[in-house]
């Protein structure tokens, strides 16, 4: 029997979101490891903006006015414009339907920010721009290196600026919910956002390649938590066995 291309199996959800994902983030980051990118990537940035002791796209007004503090403040506003359909939601009965996914998207996108600023605070790596390679005083060490015999106070890991962009990779979720036709499209709004702000921040010195590969991770795997017990296991606890067909999916086609 041919399955409704709109439902999958558990295990279909826990394949394609979470162990396919999950062993390309470790491939990725064994690869960085390895070959040492990040140190790689990094020089050739610095020596390609022309670095002696100091980045000079640190202050640049495209990658620190437009892309840093202009992409906080549209990162706000889009989370403004969440929690105003949300109140909406209450009060347009078109919107009613929508509600959950509203708040689905809020909790995750709060969520990957959240889980970033914890890893800020506990795992205290430096950032390119503080290293004695680039101008800085810190000593060079990765999360699996052994660490330099002074402690680093540094919060640049993960990457916080390029994870207010990758954690809209939760609008596949979301679309996966409601519209699954749209899914990539929210993908790719995700991806492309948070390749803008991580590119930006490298060329800044901010951060190395690997912590901005650890903020999408963490992006994809709290949206994918988020999406599977506010929708998935909500789903199959209500009598579907074999396959997940989302109410809201076929409500709102």
């Amino acid at each position: 029997m041919t399955q409704d291309p709109n439902t999958f199996t558990p295990p279909d959800y826990v394949r394609n979101h979470v162990v396919l994902p999950a062993l390309a983030f470790i491939i990725c980051i064994f690869i960085i490891e390895w070959f040492h990118i990040d140190v790689h990537l990094s020089q050739w940035l610095f020596h390609l903006e022309g670095g002696v002791d100091h980045w000079p796209l640190r202050q640049y007004w495209l990658t620190e006015n437009v892309f840093h503090v202009g992409g906080r403040f549209f990162i706000i506003l889009l989370g403004v414009i969440i929690i105003g359909f949300i109140i909406a939601s209450f009060k347009q009965p078109k919107l009613k339907p929508y509600r959950k996914g509203l708040i689905f998207l809020l909790l995750s996108i709060a969520t990957s920010l959240i889980l970033v600023r914890l890893g800020k605070t506990f795992i205290h790596i430096d950032c390119p721009w503080d290293l004695k390679m680039f101008g800085g005083k810190a000593e060079y060490f990765s999360l699996f290196s052994e660490q330099p015999t002074t402690p680093s106070t540094g919060q640049c890991f993960p990457a916080g600026h390029s994870s207010s962009g990758y954690a809209w990779v939760a609008l596949y979720f979301l679309a996966l919910a409601y519209k699954r036709e749209y899914r990539w499209m929210g993908l790719a709004f995700g991806i492309t956002l948070g390749l803008a702000f991580g590119i930006a921040q490298q060329l800044r010195g901010a951060h190395f390649l690997s912590h901005d590969v650890w903020s999408l991770t963490l992006s994809w795997f709290s949206a994918a938590s988020l999406h599977y017990f506010m929708f998935f296991r909500s789903s199959t606890s209500i009598g579907v066995e074999s396959a997940v067909d989302y109410p809201e999916f076929r409500s709102n086609s």
